[in-house]
């Protein structure tokens, strides 16, 4: 792979469009390179303020495209992840002047996508392309509001409201060299499909707002991470490479004396710029040769971009400007901050790391060569016999016979062949040392009491009780006694019977007699052995067919029967689907039973999913209605003017909270409803599967009654007629939709342009799935002001009801579709 070096981060400025363009305040070199900048001066007293600046940069795009701007900026920065090199994407600027636009652009338009899609398409592109390398996509999207860290793409996963509090308690570690969040959860993405839906999903659980300059604001700071693992497939180096891009979209910075936010968005606002100005003085410590220290933890922000912002990272940063008379401090602000960014170092390298699998077989194999080296040195020097292989337990037992007849004295030394031997004769030593110490302990305790020498008291209780001469003696049998009178003793405890040992003998006594006394063993009737499939089943019990044929249902036949078969040729068979109906009431009798059973059961399941589809359905009007009288009485209320207290805290009336509780009541039982029809629908389908093969079962064993009974008749009848007399029409079948057909349309047209493709299917995913989940997924996940409170001049609430992505999905009553009808 190429080595690729750099001295300094590099800098491009972007013009928001705009037709009130400050022309004789603003200009742009012609080398597209330099913006220049002059503020008229006061003419009524005097001004000391510097009023025209230079600023020189890498590139400025002027009323360009997002094309031309992913080919000047963001290609390279790809292209040298892949080859294994860290890399950084920024855009920083004041709020509306185009950061989101350039990062993420418009997620409805193919064409104005912006950095992330595109790169996203150009990384896939370049891996079918590079055929020799193997290569993982892992994603991640963090969000930091208010100076605090949430995973954008933890709705993904089906949790309980409790393990998704624990998931947000995100914090920043540090690796060598290496900077990751713990508890940001990492997609893989094997499609640029798969990756686009990541995208999606994380920019609907964004927090976005209403401000001043912009009716959607950004106000977080959001990062999208892409982690490239690359190995080689056509060499089998242990080295690999692992590389991060990271894509990162600031919030912008904005003067509270020139917008007058108040409140939350207030709050919002000085978080954001805390965090940025603090960026702001990693970058002036960066660039500072005499300064060695950098407070990258002085926030979230920095330090979660410790390892982002130059040094072995290629960084790239955009700074977004709004070249408008009233903006023409905050556009030098801006590019002040760039011209200070173009002087931080910058070094790339390779991230390569050593994959401990491959290394191991590397060194294995490099043993063996040495090992084969060495085989051939003891050739050449007459050294034949000898084996650098581990030891096996003949070797191992010939070498202990060895050390032991060395310690008797019948060996006078060991031979010596190599180190291996040499390490198994000491450890046979010590082994025989330990062995020895062992057996000279034992057979002292066998003779004598043992005791410390330093314990007087034990010696002085043994001598007089005279332990040497009495029943317990040591040395004594088990169990004698010392011979003055008649006795049979005291047993030792370890000769003594316990009581489990005699429960345990008695126990199999009791077993070996059962077993062999007459008239005790029963054998099993027939009864007891058939199966109990003809049985009727009880409740709503779903069962499968029986394998045993012939068992189950065998053909009874009269003697009459029997006799006219003999005696008569066969006449003409009738036709299947008569035949199909006696072999119901005769030999598929039971067969027949359960599948009018199974199919009964699924016909009540399917009536109540279409009643509880239609619940919901109801309760999804009830939660719209109430949210638009909240949203009536909120508008009426801004209209009114807004009433804050000492913390800057809305304070609302009691009805508008009263509406507010009843709508986070209706979505309660909305969830609740809606997992009872997520599940009741796994049961249809469960149902749908018994059925079917059922269905498949019985004709199955039609066809091989009717084969038997009339094999020689006329078999032309197709079984078709028979499938579709057995069908019972009913309001639930499968239909095709408005939905249907008009996604069918959409992938049609997606067929003339194929590169859209999977920008326009991960769209539609995450919509679709968005309107399946968006009951579930509407929790107050974000950091939000405090909860509701009463005082004396009303209800004030902390978190905005308005603020919500998606509305609660309307479900399909059909059971036969998967999909939501959206009202």
């Amino acid at each position: 792979m190429p080595h690729h070096t750099t001295n300094k981060v590099k800098v491009y400025v972007r013009t928001r469009p705009t037709n009130n363009f400050a022309s004789d305040m603003i200009s742009v070199g012609r080398d597209n390179r330099t913006v220049s900048v002059h503020r008229v001066a006061s003419a009524n007293a005097v001004d000391n303020k510097i009023n025209d600046w230079a600023f020189h940069l890498d590139g400025v795009f002027h009323n360009v495209s997002q094309d031309e701007i992913f080919d000047s900026v963001a290609k390279d920065v790809i292209d040298r992840t892949l080859d294994g090199y860290n890399g950084t994407i920024m855009c920083y600027g004041q709020t509306g002047a185009g950061k989101t636009h350039t990062m993420t652009g418009f997620t409805e338009s193919y064409p104005n996508r912006g950095v992330i899609p595109r790169t996203i398409q150009h990384i896939f592109q370049e891996i079918n392309s590079r055929q020799d390398f193997s290569y993982s996509i892992r994603i991640a999207y963090l969000e930091i509001y208010n100076d605090q860290m949430c995973d954008l793409l933890r709705t993904l996963d089906s949790k309980t409201d409790n393990q998704q509090q624990q998931q947000q308690q995100l914090s920043i570690g540090e690796d060598v060299g290496f900077v990751y969040v713990k508890g940001l959860s990492y997609r893989i993405a094997n499609s640029e499909e798969e990756a686009l839906n990541l995208l999606f999903e994380g920019e609907t659980n964004r927090s976005i707002g209403q401000h001043v300059l912009n009716k959607q604001s950004s106000r977080s700071h959001c990062i999208f991470t892409i982690i490239v693992e690359c190995r080689s497939v056509l060499s089998s180096d242990d080295k690999y490479t692992v590389s991060k891009l990271n894509l990162v979209d600031l919030a912008g910075s904005e003067r509270l004396a020139k917008t007058n936010s108040e409140g939350v968005t207030k709050r919002e606002a000085t978080f954001i710029n805390k965090s940025l100005s603090f960026l702001e003085q990693v970058v002036l410590n960066l660039s500072d040769k005499k300064t060695n220290c950098s407070h990258f933890r002085s926030s979230k922000l920095t330090h979660a971009l410790k390892d982002s912002i130059g040094g072995r990272c290629n960084t790239v940063m955009i700074a977004n400007i709004w070249p408008e008379l009233q903006h023409i401090e905050e556009t030098v602000s801006t590019l002040r901050f760039a011209s200070r960014m173009m002087c931080v170092p910058a070094e790339p390298t390779v991230n390569e790391i050593i994959d401990p699998v491959k290394a191991i077989e590397n060194y294995k194999r490099e043993n063996k060569y040495l090992k084969e080296e060495l085989a051939l040195h003891n050739t050449l020097v007459n050294r034949n016999g000898i084996s650098y292989e581990p030891l096996s337990e003949q070797q191992l037992y010939e070498i202990e016979n060895q050390c032991r007849r060395f310690i008797d004295g019948s060996l006078d030394e060991v031979e010596i062949q190599n180190v291996r031997q040499v390490q198994a004769v000491f450890n046979t030593l010590k082994n025989i040392c330990r062995a020895t110490e062992k057996d000279v302990e034992k057979k002292y305790r066998d003779r004598y009491v043992l005791t410390d020498k330093h314990d007087y008291d034990q010696q002085d209780g043994q001598k007089l009780s005279g332990t040497t001469q009495g029943a317990t003696s040591i040395g004594g049998n088990s169990g004698e006694l010392d011979g003055q009178s008649f006795g049979i003793g005291t047993a030792s405890k370890d000769q003594r019977v316990s009581k489990d040992a005699l429960l345990k003998m008695t126990r199999n006594k009791r077993q070996a007699t059962s077993k062999t006394s007459p008239g005790q063993q029963q054998q099993p009737t027939p009864k007891e052995k058939s199966s109990p499939l003809g049985s009727k089943p009880t409740g709503a019990t779903l069962q499968r067919s029986s394998t045993n044929d012939e068992e189950q249902f065998p053909r009874v036949k009269e003697p009459s029967d029997v006799a006219d078969m003999k005696d008569q040729p066969p006449s003409t068979p009738p036709t299947r689907t008569i035949a199909f109906e006696e072999f119901k009431q005769t030999r598929g009798l039971n067969l027949n039973k359960i599948y009018l059973e199974n199919k009964e059961i699924l016909a009540s399941k399917k009536k109540q999913f279409a009643d509880l589809a239609r619940g919901i359905n109801q309760m999804k009007t009830d939660i719209d209605k109430t949210r638009t009288d909240a949203e009536h009485k909120k508008n009426e209320r801004l209209t009114m003017g807004e009433f804050l207290n000492e913390n800057g805290e809305t304070i609302i009336d009691e009805e508008e909270y009263e509406l507010i509780a009843k709508l986070q009541e209706l979505k309660g039982i909305y969830r609740n409803d809606y997992d009872q029809w997520k599940d009741l629908k796994s049961e249809i389908n469960y149902c749908q599967n018994l059925v079917n093969q059922c269905q498949h079962r019985l004709l199955q064993e039609f066809d091989i009654w009717y084969n038997e009974c009339y094999s020689n008749g006329n078999n032309a009848t197709d079984i078709d007629d028979i499938i579709s007399s057995n069908k019972v029409t009913n309001e639930y079948q499968f239909y095709d939709d408005a939905a249907e057909r008009f996604e069918r349309m959409q992938k049609e047209l997606l067929l003339s342009d194929l590169d859209s493709m999977p920008f326009r299917q991960a769209q539609m995913r995450t919509n679709r799935r968005h309107v399946f989940n968006a009951a579930r997924t509407q929790g107050p996940w974000k950091q939000a002001p405090p909860t509701t409170t009463a005082n004396n001049t009303g209800f004030r609430s902390g978190q905005s009801y308005a603020q919500e992505i998606f509305s609660l999905p309307a479900i399909s009553v059909s059971a036969g579709r998967q999909k939501s009808m959206v009202r």
